[in-house]
Parts: structure tokens; sequence; C-alpha cells
């Protein structure tokens, strides 16, 4: 069996689907991964065959108009006018994205496709082809459920309705948006792809979708009220036994006595260099040693750091938070996901979309700190909360405890299990 997997983002949505790619390898069947072409180095280290799909919509995320929509310190006008501007090349952008989802699943013709929800376009596309479609997604955005509310709405004590309205209401206003990007492209582009009655959680040949939520249950329960193809896995983790640490990395993690880690990804910031200074400030006021990633643009890299800082561009977390005392993040759920295996505690500093989601749930656990709104991130608040996790052992204590409930799990192999064999979850 040929199995295509069709991922969209930043590493965070690429690196777990590189883990299931492997496992499905491991079975003996023929995988392709498509992702950004910038992940394709990435893609292939891991012995995985790779279809490239454009940069041109993540390469987004470099533009001023980026850091300006996503900073909470941007004036009003600005924001908006920023936010306008990105829509509008976001949708032009689109279109060249389904272009490339089209041709790698025309040029491949898999037996089998698994998509992440930003690759919407393989759904559609599967279906015109007559090919089976599983949704795979990070995290609990698209079912709705009377458990808990869609992750972008305010929690409201024991309201079932309210809960489920809310799903319903996210998820026919992603339908409908989806539905009109495949619209405006298939009807220049490919006429007889169905986009009329599209649904991301069913298709229009075969029905409803499995849906694949890699998470843990430790994290987030299973909701009882979820349909029977829809199933918490558990987290899908790479292997890191590739990563080697450099002497001067080796070094200054063995004579650091409290060692953290600060990094926020690929988020940017309208004055990196600001911000750099800020952290050095932080780390020096609580009196711990880090080690900084610099990331791509939202920290300066070209700054004199003090000795108590080691900065690298970027360090695989998987290995990385085992060696620290806690970890300074954004929030992402891969971000998160490496920091609850490693049993390391964290505080994050939200910036948009899940990620605030993940801040509240991580700290309802008991394995974060309080967030940090990032309008109010500074080197006080900031060496405060430092100061507060480190002194507070409860944090973790249950960090270790849920990490061992994690590395019961194997998140790779029921998802696996699952693609091959179509299981339904028992309600």
């Amino acid at each position: 069996m040929h199995i295509l997997l069709m991922t969209y983002g930043t590493r965070g949505d690429i690196q777990p689907f590189i883990a299931l790619a492997y496992g499905l390898q491991q079975t003996g069947h023929m995988v392709t991964l498509a992702a950004p072409g910038r992940f394709q180095s990435l893609v292939q280290q891991h012995g995985l065959a790779f279809a490239p799909l454009t940069d041109a919509l993540i390469n987004l995320t470099n533009k001023p108009q980026f850091a300006n929509a996503s900073n909470p310190g941007t004036g009003f006008l600005k924001k908006i006018s920023s936010i306008v501007k990105l829509r509008a090349q976001g949708r032009d952008l689109q279109g060249a994205l389904l272009d490339d989802i089209f041709e790698t699943i025309n040029r491949l013709r898999p037996d089998k496709i698994v998509f992440h929800p930003k690759a919407f376009g393989a759904l559609a596309i599967a279906d015109h082809f007559a090919i089976p479609a599983i949704l795979a997604q990070l995290i609990p955005a698209l079912i709705p459920t009377r458990a808990y509310p869609h992750i972008g709405f305010p929690n409201m004590a024991d309201c079932q309705k309210y809960n489920l309205l809310t799903g319903k209401l996210v998820k026919g206003l992603v339908n409908l948006s989806l539905r009109n990007s495949l619209r405006d492209w298939a009807s220049k582009r490919h006429k007889a792809i169905p986009y009329q009655k599209f649904d991301i959680l069913k298709s229009q040949k075969f029905g409803a979708i499995t849906v694949l939520n890699a998470y843990s249950n430790a994290i987030i329960a299973r909701p009882n009220d979820w349909p029977k193809k829809a199933a918490v896995t558990g987290y899908w983790f790479v292997n890191d036994a590739l990563y080697e640490p450099s002497t001067e990395m080796t070094s200054f993690i063995k004579n650091s006595q409290k060692l953290i880690y600060i990094g926020f990804g690929s988020m940017p910031a309208t004055n990196p260099q600001k911000t750099a200074q800020m952290l050095i400030d932080a780390v020096k006021q609580a009196n711990v040693q880090a080690i900084i990633a610099t990331g791509w643009g939202g920290i300066a890299s070209g700054v004199d750091w003090p000795s108590n800082i080691y900065a690298v561009r970027e360090v695989p977390h998987e290995w990385m938070f085992k060696h620290v005392k806690t970890a300074i993040h954004h929030g992402g759920a891969g971000t998160c996901a490496a920091t609850l295996r490693a049993g390391c505690p964290s505080i994050i500093v939200p910036f948009f979309g899940d990620q605030p989601f993940w801040a509240k749930r991580l700290y309802t656990i008991g394995v974060a700190h309080q967030l940090i709104p990032s309008s109010k991130l500074d080197a006080k608040c900031l060496a405060s909360a430092i100061s507060d996790i480190l002194a507070t052992p409860q944090v973790h204590e249950t960090a270790k405890r849920i990490a061992k409930q994690i590395s019961h799990e194997n998140g790779v192999a029921t998802a696996v299990d699952l693609i091959l064999n179509g299981t339904e979850i028992a309600a």
C-alpha cells in the first residue's frame, strides 16, 4: 500500500507527521510525506520520501505585517491594516498550495491519504480521485462536543449546551471558509473537484472519515460523545537519536546549576534586539543559566550574549527538555508535547492561535506557571515566573508523573493501526 501524508505549517506541524510516516514505513508500506519545501532535509534525514509543497503561505510569517498582526502592542489601526493585507495575500497564495496538493495526489495516486487540517484540500481532491482520506489533527479543534467549549471560547461551568454550540458554530464557519477557498480555486483550475458540500469531517465518496487526534488522553480525555471514528492516539514523537550537541553546548549544560530553556520558535517580534535584551535581564535577575533558541527572527541572533546564556538558532526539543529545569516558550502544540514527554514544567507566553488554549490547559493540569500574555512580557515578570516555578516542587512532581503516563503510550503505533485497519473506537 502507498500512503501519502500531507501536512502544512511550521516545524511543529511537520514533526509529528515525520514520526507517523516513519512508523508506517516500518510496517513495510510505501510512504510519502508532502510538506513545505523548506522541510525537505528534515524529512529526508529520517529516510522518508518527500513531496514538496509551496513555501509561499508560511513565508507570510516573515513579513512585517505578520509581526504587527500578532503583536499585542501594535496600534489598533495598524493591526487591522496588517490583518487585511495578510488575508488578501493568503487568499492569493492558497491557490498555489491547492495546486501543489492536486499535482502531488495526481502524480502519486496513493491508496490512502492522511492530511493535516491546513492541507484541507487533500480531502476534496482525494474524493475526486476516489481515494480514502483520514484527518490528523494536533489539537481538538474540529469535532463538536458537550465535554468542553471550542478552544477559542471561554469556559462556562457545567454548560454542555454552550460547549456543543461553540463547537458546531466553529465547525460551520470553518467549513464555509474552506468551501469558499475550494470554490475560488476549483472554478479556475479544476472544475470537477467536488466542493459544494465540503465538510472537513466527511468524505463525499466514503462518508464520515477517521479522525486521528495526536495528543494524550492524560492531557485531554477523549469525550464520550465523539463519533466512533474519532480517536485520541497519544502523541507522535520523533526519535531524537540523530542529534549530537556541540562540545560547547555539552560543556555549558554540564557546568550549569539552574539551567532553563527559552525559545519562541517562529514567532515574530517587531523589535528582536529589545526582546533579546529583555531575556538577558530576566535570566540575570532570576540568577539562572539559559539556553536560548533564537528561532526565525523573534529574538536577535547577533548579540553579545553573557556567559550565563548559550544561544543557538534551534535545538531539538525532545533532546533539550531532558536537560533543563523549566522551558519558556510560546505554547505551540509540538513544543507543549515535548515538555510533557520530558517531564519539564513550562512558562508559556502565548501569541495567537491555539497557544493560549495550551497555556491554560497545562496550567490547569499543574505542569505550567500561569501564562504570561505577550503584551505583558518584561524582564521583571519573567524573572519572577522563573523563580516561582523553580521553587514549586509540586509542579515538577506533577510533570514527572504525567511524563510517566505518556511514556506508556505509543501514539504512533495506535495511529498506524487505525490507518491500516480502520478500527472504530468504542463510545
